[in-house]
Parts: structure tokens; sequence; C-alpha cells
């Protein structure tokens, strides 16, 4: 009978539980976290034909992000066209990659957005985006209209209530979605002029109004020359009116309701940052108004959301508060060692960490000359603390962070008023948390698919296979391991990472009588088509892509000029060179290192036109290359070239290499004839065991575009694309004698993605060397450490340093 009662009592208690509206929300956040992701990008603002540079840093739950292992990022256009996308590993919560601009592209603002399939799970108007500016062909010039003054009115905590002191915030834009600072006053549906309002900071600001019943109150413009009205909300006589009033250690409030409306009743209030309860206040009954202080000191930075709730849970008023505690920053200074913006001349800063950091960053150096003239550009700061959790564009986010303190609180509190941010209702909450997620992490490359028999349609069961895998981008990256099918003839390789096209070979190697194969490869893990809602047209207008007519000219200038050195605005010249035959360019393409020597033979057998049928490429070299001969043993082959023999006696058999690595016949033998761009002999070779004394015979896998004449590679081998190919920054060194003589004009003189700082007192050397026209140059890390501290750091030189 006790343990029943212990029982009952505890299922109550659970079933309170789950009533809560807190306990769904936790929910959710368990099964679906919310992750952010941050992109630093070299510059701000490119020409058509240059490189855009980037690094990725994802966080949740304010560390970096452990759940993706995918990135995406897309390149789009104002108007929502996709210009390119990319997917990119994630490694400790960070990627690297580029983004190479069409130098056919129109001049304008574009979009970077980046993203995570998980990510997809939540609303899309918070994934990241970054404007940029490029200078390209000339768009369609529309004639100016008239500007435009948009004005939305934000009664505070979602409510405007009759009866009840209102405070209703405002934000005042022009046509691009642009602060305008202006002043106006509020009138009633009698006429009566209520109050007056100025806008505090960024075309932001707040009035105070005690509305009546039945009676339309709404704002007009005093410099609008239509004196267009704009609406206030018709106000209610039911609910709850929750204000709140910054303070030193956290947040004063006041609750405005009528006590005997019982539905209508505030009992307590939840907060939540990253879609977890981090804070739970029970409110004193009383019979009419409730004051009270929400201490934040103890949270960490970043939205709060706070919900005001009656008894029975029902959600009566909402408000944002930013936290900003500062436990977020990471320390580190630049140090100058040597400063020499002569032309070329060689500079070297250090990096420096003096407290014991581990963690992740990047740094940029870029010709200060072509900088937008923001005081400081949105920052991984900005974005992972702020911008990440509020709908709509942010103007200038970081004054929030570098104005005095007073100013800054003040004007983050209007900038949590007036930007659209609900990221869920609580009446869908529920649902969300006992729903599926749509998308899910694919746990980086997975290669999936099914085999058969060739030309039947039973599936090779239970088989032990051999799988070759290559990359068409170079002959020398490639890899062999044993796979196995199970009972469908069904494979699967996961948790892969490689750039580029790659092609899988499967091959039978049995000591019975071998197969040959049919393979179907299943859908691509990676590029899945995720359906995006479109961004925010006022982001394309955001301060860091305003281009002044300066920098506009300089770039349109660099922009000509890669134009002319890739020959599309040359006229009436004819550059006559010596051009290569094909041989010579499938050599240059595939061979490398000790490869390159002398060879006895050479086949191509990409520039030909014989039909190439063979299933074995050794039953097509048999009677084509004059002195070797090959003899078959079983499932074995051993090749020989004119017959060398030991000083035993014994013939001496060829050395075989696939791809420049050295292989048996037996597995050379698995690789069709229609796979095969070219076959080299050497009758002696170095780099082999004895120096290849009795030959050498080297077989290069097809890669590439010698795959277009093709219908289809082959049906044992299948053909995936990877990740995107990371490239490297080319950084001249001018200390060396034959260093590059063209002129130089790199606006980005150095780009380095992978700084890992690790240990006390961590000293990163910076060097580079200037351009032939820089006169000043601006420095700019940020980056992430294990423990979730942020760094961003700027230096102009010569100017002052920049820190947060």
């Amino acid at each position: 009978m006790k343990f029943f009662l212990i029982s009952v009592l505890l299922l109550a208690v659970y079933s309170v539980k789950c009533q809560q509206p807190e306990y769904f929300i936790n929910k959710w956040a368990d099964k679906s976290p919310l992750e952010k992701v941050y992109l630093q990008t070299d510059r701000d603002n490119y020409s058509g034909g240059e490189t855009i540079w980037f690094k990725a840093y994802l966080s949740s739950d304010y560390f970096p992000d452990t759940i993706s292992t995918t990135l995406l990022t897309d390149l789009v256009n104002i108007n929502g066209q996709l210009i390119s996308r990319k997917a990119w590993p994630v490694v400790y919560g960070a990627a690297k990659g580029q983004f190479e601009i069409p130098d056919s592209i129109s001049s304008g603002s574009y979009i970077l957005r980046a993203y995570s399939p998980t990510m997809l799970n939540h609303d899309h108007d918070f994934l990241f985006s970054r404007t940029i500016g490029i200078v390209g062909k000339s768009p369609v010039i529309k004639e100016a209209g008239d500007k435009k003054v948009r004005m939305e009115l934000f009664p505070e905590s979602g409510n405007f209530i009759a009866g009840f002191p209102n405070t209703v915030s405002f934000k005042i834009t022009d046509e691009n979605g642009l602060p305008l600072n202006l002043s106006g006053h509020i009138m009633n549906s009698k006429g009566d002029t209520i109050t007056t309002f100025n806008t505090y900071h960024d075309g932001m600001g707040f009035f105070d109004v005690i509305p009546l019943a039945n009676v339309r109150y709404y704002a007009v413009i005093n410099e609008d020359p239509g004196q267009n009205k704009y609406y206030l909300p018709p106000a209610n006589t039911e609910g709850i009116v929750f204000r709140l009033l910054p303070a030193e250690k956290g947040n004063d409030f006041e609750i405005y309701q009528r006590w005997n409306d019982t539905t209508f009743r505030a009992a307590y209030i939840v907060g939540l940052m990253q879609h977890r309860t981090v804070l739970r206040k029970k409110l004193e009954k009383s019979r009419n108004d409730i004051t009270g202080f929400i201490d934040t000191r103890q949270l960490r930075s970043g939205v709060l959301h706070l919900t005001v709730f009656s008894e029975n849970g029902l959600p009566l008023a909402e408000r944002l508060v930013f936290v900003n505690n500062k436990e977020y920053l990471q320390t580190a200074t630049l140090v100058t060692d040597t400063i020499n913006l002569i032309k070329r001349g060689k500079n070297r800063f250090t990096l420096s960490f003096p407290d014991s950091v581990a963690g992740n960053f990047s740094l940029a150096v870029i010709d200060a000359d072509y900088e937008t003239g923001e005081k400081q550009a949105p920052n991984i700061i900005t974005s992972l603390l702020l911008t990440s959790d509020l709908r709509g564009n942010i103007h200038n986010p970081a004054w929030y962070f570098t104005a005095a303190p007073d100013s800054a609180k003040n004007g983050l509190d209007l900038v949590m008023m007036v930007n659209g941010w609900r990221r869920f209702k609580w009446t869908e909450v529920e649902k969300l948390a006992t729903a599926t997620p749509v998308y899910r992490d694919p746990g980086f490359i997975t290669v999936s698919g099914q085999i058969k028999i060739r030309d039947t349609k039973k599936a090779l069961s239970d088989k032990e296979l051999l799988l070759m895998m290559s990359s068409l981008q170079d002959s020398v990256s490639s890899s062999m391991q044993m796979i196995n099918t199970d009972n469908t003839g069904s494979f699967r390789l996961d948790s892969m990472i490689f750039s580029g096209t790659a092609r899988f070979l499967f091959s039978d190697i049995s000591e019975k009588k071998k197969k040959w194969l049919d393979v179907k490869a299943d859908v691509d893990s990676v590029r899945t088509a995720y359906i995006i809602s479109p961004a925010d047209r006022n982001k394309f207008f955001s301060g860091s892509s305003l281009l002044s007519d300066k920098i506009k000219n300089k770039l349109a200038f660099d922009y000509e000029n890669i134009l002319k050195a890739e020959g599309q605005l040359l006229t009436g010249i004819t550059v006559k060179v010596r051009k290569k035959s094909p041989l010579q360019e499938l050599e240059e393409k595939y061979v490398t290192g000790m490869f390159s020597g002398i060879s006895a033979k050479t086949i191509d057998l990409v520039n030909t036109n014989e039909k190439i049928y063979q299933n074995n490429i050794f039953d097509y070299i048999q009677g084509r290359v004059a002195g070797v001969s090959v003899r078959k043993d079983g499932l074995n082959y051993t090749l020989y070239y004119r017959q060398r023999f030991s000083l035993t006696g014994g013939a001496i058999p060829m050395t075989l290499y696939l791809d420049e690595m050295q292989v048996d016949g037996r597995l050379l033998a698995t690789i069709p004839a229609s796979q095969v761009a070219m076959i080299k002999v050497y009758s002696s070779f170095f780099g082999a065991e004895g120096n290849g004394v009795g030959g050498v015979l080297a077989v290069y896998t097809k890669k590439g575009a010698e795959f277009s004449g093709y219908s289809a590679v082959s049906s044992d081998a299948i053909i995936f694309k990877g990740y995107a190919v990371v490239k490297e920054f080319y950084s001249p060194d001018y200390s060396v004698k034959a260093a590059d003589t063209k002129e130089d004009k790199r606006i980005t003189l150095l780009w380095q993605p992978d700084i890992i700082a690790e240990g006390k007192d961590v000293q990163i050397p910076v060097v580079f060397f200037n351009n032939d026209r820089a006169k000043s140059i601006k420095i700019v890390a940020e980056g992430m450490t294990a423990d979730g501290k942020l760094l961003y750091l700027e230096k102009i030189i010569p100017g002052i340093q920049k820190v947060f």
C-alpha cells in the first residue's frame, strides 16, 4: 500500500511537471538543439573574378558545435537566385572554404548564407547571412523614385491594454530598411494630440500612453510631407502589461493586471536562453500591480526570452532582454614587430594570448583603403550573441558592444523590443517536442548502394570485395580497402571525408571464378535538395555592402584589370605560343615526381579513336607493348620486360604501379581498360626496389574531363561528388629573388584560416608582404575557444587597435 501511494504521488508530480510549458521547451531543445553559425570573410566587398575566403564557426549551447558534420554555404543575389552552393566538412565546430566569384557577375549586393542540415529544423529566418558588395558588370539602372518612409509600432510584451500604462517602441526606416532619425506625435481618433516622440538611436525610440477602450491611436511623423498615419493595434480590455527597465544587476519589472480576471492573472515568469530554461520566478500574489527584479548576473550573455504565465500555464506576455556579463570575451593583442608599408615591404606581427587558451582562430589582413568606412563590421560576437536570435536586419550591431555602457544598454533594450524575434509559439511547443525532426546530420559523407552480378538481377550477397577509391582531381590521391556486401547485396561506407569528385571501383578478387559487377549508388548524402525560405531583401542594403563612390571606382578599376588579364578586353592582338601535344598535356596532368622521367613507351588511351572494350588491362597490353610479355597463373598476373634475368638465371618480373602506388598483378587485373588514361613503361626506375631492374609498368586511371566521352564510367564503378575542394590562399614571398614581377594589386594581403592556439602565453607569428599600393592596412582576428569564449580583434595601421 505504501509503495502504491508513493507511485501515485510520483505520477502526480510527473503529470504536473509535464503540464508546465518549460518541460516541453526543454524536451524540444534536447531533441533538436539550437545551432548557430558565423562566417568570417577576408573582407566585405569584392570585384567579379575575385575569391571570397571564409572561416565558419559553429556553436550550440554556447560551445563549439559537436552536432553538425556538414556545412552548406550559398551565394544568393537580390532576386533570391542561387549563384553557387558548396558543402564543407565541419571538424571540431569549424570549417573553411572559398567562393570563386564569376567574372561575368553583375554589380550589386549579395547574400552569403551558411547553415547545416539540422539548422533547417528551425525557422529559416534565423539562418546566418552576411551581405557583401560586388562590383562586376553594370546592372540595369532603375530611375530613382520617391523616397519612402516606413514606421513600425511595437507595444511592449506584445499587448496593448486599455486603462494601463503602456510602453510602445517604434522603428523608422527608409525604402531600403536603413534607419531614419525623425520625430513625430501620437494622436487619437478624435484628432487630439496625446504625446510626442523622438528617435533615440538608429531610427528607434519609445513613448508611453494610457489608451482608452474603443479609441484608436496613430502616429504621424513631423518630417513626412504626406502626414501618413501609422496606427497602433486596437486596445484590448483583457490581458496584462509587462514592462521592463534596465538596471545595474539585471532588470526591474512591472506587471499591470486586473485581479478579478482569473484567466489573465500572472503566476510566474520563465526565462529561456537557447531554448533552455535558465530561470523560473514565482510572482507574489497581489490584487493589482506587481513589481520585482530579475537578477541576470549568473546567466550567460545573450538574448534572454522572458514569458509571464498564468497558474494554468497560459502565456500572458513575452519580452526579450539582452544580458551582457562579458564572460564571453577572449583576451588577445596584436603586437607590432615590424611595419613596412613601402612597396612589397615585409611586415611582422604577433597574435598574443597572455593567458591559457585552447581555441580555433582565423586572421585577415587587407588593404585598408578599400574599407567601407563603418567603425566595425558585424563580427563573431555580434552574430552569435545578438543578431542570430533576432529576425530582420540590425543596423551596425557592433555599436551596442562598443558605445558608452548606458547608451549601449538603452539602445539594446530598444533593439529587443522592435525586432521580430519569435522562433516559436508557446501553443506549438508540445507538438514540436514530440515531432520527429525533418533533417538529420549526414555524419559526413555516406556512399552506399547495391551490387548485382552483371547482366542479371541477382544480388551479390555476403561477398568480400576490393574497393579502390581514387580522386578525379589528381593522380596520386587513392586508397584501397576490403568491403563486404550484406545479404541483399548492399554496401555502405559512412563517416567519409573527401573533396572533389572520386571514383569507387569495386572488384571481385575471390579465388574462385570471379564475377563481373553492376553497381548502383544510392542518393547523394551531402547534396540533398534543401528548400530554404528567401532572404530578407532589406539585408541586401545593410551598411557593409553600401559602397561609397570612391570604393566603387577602385573596385571597378580592379575588375577591368581582371578582365584584361583574362584576355576578355584584348582586341586586335594575336599571341603566338608553342602548343603542347595532347600526350604532353596528359602527362603534365597525371605524372608526378620520379615518374616524370623518360619512359621507354607511353600509351595514350584518352586521345585515341580506338574502341577499348577489354575488361582486363592486361588483355589490352598483350601485344601492344613491344618487349612486354604477360603470364597468368590463376588469378595472378606477372609481367616481364625483354625477358631480363638475374645472376642466378631466373627471369626478373616488372614492378607494377597503379596511380603511382605499387600493387601486385592480381589487383591491377581488376582494372578495366576503359578506366585507364595512360600506360607508361620504364626500362629501369630509381624509385622502385632494386632500381626496377626488371622494368616498371605504371598505369594511370582516368579522372575529371577524361570521362566526358563516356555515356557511363563502367558498371563496376561509381562517380561520387564529395565536399568542395578547399584552396590554399596565395601569399607571395618577395624575399625570394625569383618572386613575381607583375604589378601586385592584391586587396587581401594575408588570409590565415587555421590558427590553433593551445597552452599558456601563446604567440602566433603573422608575416606578410605589402602589395604595390597599400598605404594603410587592416588586421582582423576572430575565433572561438573550447570553452566558448569569443575573440574579435581589429587593428588599423597607421591607426589604433579596437577590441570588444
